[in-house]
């Protein structure tokens, strides 16, 4: 479980869970599925520009480019779904606690949300794995650190994004 692979500042939490729920989301959405995004673009780009320059020699590039591309595909595609139909519902003034938390399809929903965390924590991680030790260090324009570099920052913002969601979030609200 991602709980046990990965720990946030005990202190950070503390104040996300008694934040209020507004406040809440709007972090999630403004700082964390910004990062992602930003993160995701340039590692789009980055896979892209080795392909181009190192592609002839490491032939492996253009499956790690499209496997970067998937997970970028999926995982927009799920925060789109959490911006647009579920954190509405959860900030819906119109509804009761009781009424949003509790909805018969809320918690097959959250299940989902969070089998779908699992599997793209699943897939950034072996395309890390995978994109280890590919290019030489240095090589041109410095690819392989600078791609390392967008892997680290794109893996610590997820680890506090789904952290959130998952152990704070959404325990609140079911």
């Amino acid at each position: 479980m991602i709980e046990n692979l990965w720990t946030h500042g005990d202190q950070a939490i503390e104040a996300w869970k008694s934040a209020p729920l507004p406040d809440l989301i709007a972090h999630i959405v403004g700082h964390h599925h910004l990062e992602a995004r930003v993160e995701m673009a340039r590692l789009e780009n980055l896979a892209e520009e080795a392909v181009l320059l190192c592609g002839a020699d490491h032939p492996g590039l253009l499956a790690i480019r499209d496997e970067i591309a998937r997970f970028c595909k999926e995982f927009r595609a799920h925060m789109a779904m959490e911006e647009r139909s579920l954190f509405p519902y959860f900030l819906d003034p119109g509804r009761t606690r009781a009424e949003a938390g509790h909805n018969a399809l809320m918690p097959p929903l959250v299940k989902l949300l969070e089998d779908e965390h699992q599997a793209e924590t699943g897939l950034f991680l072996r395309l890390r794995a995978l994109t280890a030790g590919v290019l030489p260090p240095g090589g041109p324009r410095n690819l392989r650190g600078r791609l390392e570099h967008s892997f680290r920052a794109m893996e610590k913002d997820l680890r506090g994004h789904i952290f959130l969601e998952t152990q704070v979030l959404f325990r609140r609200v079911l």
